[in-house]
């Protein structure tokens, strides 16, 4: 659950750095009125095509952290696995080891 809550924060703050970076085109435009239309356009499509990379990038950290978290829930299933085997070994052997003690007395 920790992992989910780490990929929404990611996601949250790569959010807010795509809207920064939004807001900050949008002031740059502002900014330059007095340029023409064609550079107004062209700006717009850099700005559009910075949200698009920031969407991209936000998108391929996401699955990776997904990817992440699946491989490591199946780890702590293995080990967890492992963990029960040795256990059940383990008082397997411990019953042994009073039957050999109680035969003895």
């Amino acid at each position: 659950m920790d992992d989910w809550n780490a990929a929404l924060r990611l996601t949250s703050v790569f959010a807010v750095i795509a809207f920064i970076a939004l807001a900050a085109s949008v002031y740059e435009i502002d900014r330059r009125e007095k340029s023409s239309t064609d550079t107004a356009t062209a700006n717009i499509a850099d700005l559009d095509q910075q949200v698009q990379l920031l969407s991209n990038r936000l998108r391929i950290l996401s699955n990776q952290n997904a990817r992440q978290l699946d491989a490591d829930q199946r780890r702590i299933q293995a080990l967890t696995s492992q963990i029960e085997a040795l256990s059940n070994q383990y008082d397997t052997r411990l019953k042994q080891l009073e039957d050999i003690v109680r035969a003895r007395r």
